[in-house]
């Protein structure tokens, strides 16, 4: 990851502020995000934003991936 500078993290935290209403820590659990906000939730505040929705969303997202080098079994 690049080095995030003054000036960027004083833009990242504008942002923040600005759209404080996607933050998991804030935001009532039963209230979900339409998808169109999924991006900048995670964007802002990481993937608790998502995890804050639903549990399995990041179970299904972390799970080991399987690769398979021909037609299978």
């Amino acid at each position: 990851m690049p080095i995030l500078t003054a000036q960027g993290e004083m833009v990242l935290q504008q942002a923040r502020e600005r759209f404080a209403d996607l933050n998991p820590a804030i935001r009532p659990a039963l209230t979900a995000y339409d998808p169109r906000t999924v991006a900048m939730a995670v964007a802002l505040f990481g993937s608790q934003a998502v995890r804050h929705v639903d549990e399995r969303i990041l179970d299904d997202w972390y799970a080991p991936v399987t690769y398979v080098d021909g037609p299978g079994d």
